[in-house]
């Protein structure tokens, strides 16, 4: 997440970090947006400097915290720039009001984000446990496709926030994610922090072996878990492994070891769409679709080293459906008067 000084969820974000006043985990993914950009680092250091000054400054003036709080809040009830009680709890410190007030005047709307404590909804999260032999294919809220693995845990919101996508792996899996450049895509693993925009790659990092990524397409940002400020970029064709903590590098040959994803592909309550997209992606075929009613049915079904005839049919079977050749199309169809 790209932190700005002009929007204020961020600032509410920032003061409750310089606080003290977030819980475990809410400071732990904070921590990762500040590692993984420069900027952000930047600001956040301005003001923890400007947070220090403060403090001497409020200690040698004796400043009276509650009574300013009490005039502002006064202030932004009567100018009605504070919620209802019934809809906000206020919960703010009297030292993050001084700092408020110090760095962003009392007077902007935008500052009363730096007192008011948000009853934000946290997105509800998913978890796909793979632990049958197979690879399990989910395609994600953003169109990203994700092939999880055996023995393998992957966790992620059914929507992502409007800032970024957050995604946790043990074990492995092979990311093919969706480019968009305003909403990075960050991996959580065991031992690092993977940061990218639109790529495909592999990971590894499962708790008895060492973190291993393959970057086949585009390029990836990796950070160390314990020290974020240890960073690299992977390209594609590099491997990247984690080597008594540091980050080791090397050129990356197409041996045939991300063919596993492919071996038996397992979809779980997918939309048909969403399957022929992963079949046409490996496969390099040319499926289509006839019409949207038959593209949004569902089904859970497994290929195992199927060709695309035999896919096809299995398909077709399994829905009820009919499909016919054009060229060098596939198209899928509901059968006549269905």
């Amino acid at each position: 997440m790209k932190l700005l000084e002009n929007n204020t969820e961020h600032l509410e974000l920032i003061a409750k970090y310089l606080a003290n006043e977030m819980d475990e985990n809410e400071k732990a993914n904070f921590e990762i947006d500040i590692a993984l950009d420069a900027d952000n680092q930047r600001l956040i250091g301005e003001m923890k400097r400007d947070w220090t000054m403060l403090d001497s400054y409020n200690n040698r003036k004796k400043v009276n915290a509650n009574n300013a709080w009490d005039k502002l809040s006064g202030r932004l009830r009567d100018e009605n720039l504070v919620p209802s009680q019934n809809k906000v709890k206020i919960a703010a410190s009297r030292r993050m009001l001084a700092y408020a007030a110090t760095l962003l005047g009392i007077a902007v709307l935008g500052t009363t984000a730096l007192w008011l404590n948000s009853k934000k909804e946290k997105p509800q999260m998913l978890s796909i446990l793979n632990s049958n032999g197979s690879t399990i294919v989910q395609t994600l809220a953003d169109g990203s496709i994700v092939y999880v693995g055996n023995s393998s845990t992957f966790e992620y919101p059914k929507a992502f926030s409007k800032d970024e996508r957050k995604v946790a792996l043990k074990g492995q899996a092979y990311f093919d994610i969706a480019r968009n450049p305003q909403k990075p895509f960050i991996i959580e693993t065991k031992d690092a922090y993977i940061q990218v925009l639109g790529t495909a790659f592999n990971v590894k990092s499962y708790s008895e072996s060492r973190f291993e990524l393959i970057v086949e397409r585009g390029k990836v940002k990796v950070s160390l878990k314990k020290d974020p400020n240890i960073s690299q970029t992977v390209t594609a064709g590099e491997r990247m492994v984690i080597d008594n903590s540091n980050l080791v590098k090397s050129t990356w040959h197409d041996d045939g070891s991300l063919a596993w994803r492919m071996g038996k592909m397992q979809f779980k309550d997918e939309t048909l769409q969403n399957i022929v997209n992963v079949v046409n992606r490996n496969y390099g075929s040319h499926i289509t679709i006839a019409d949207q009613q038959t593209a949004a049915r569902r089904l859970t079904v497994t290929f195992e080293e199927n060709s695309i005839d035999t896919i096809t049919e299995l398909v077709c079977v399994t829905l009820n459906i009919e499909y016919k050749k054009a060229n060098n199309q596939i198209i899928l169809s509901s059968k006549n008067g269905q």
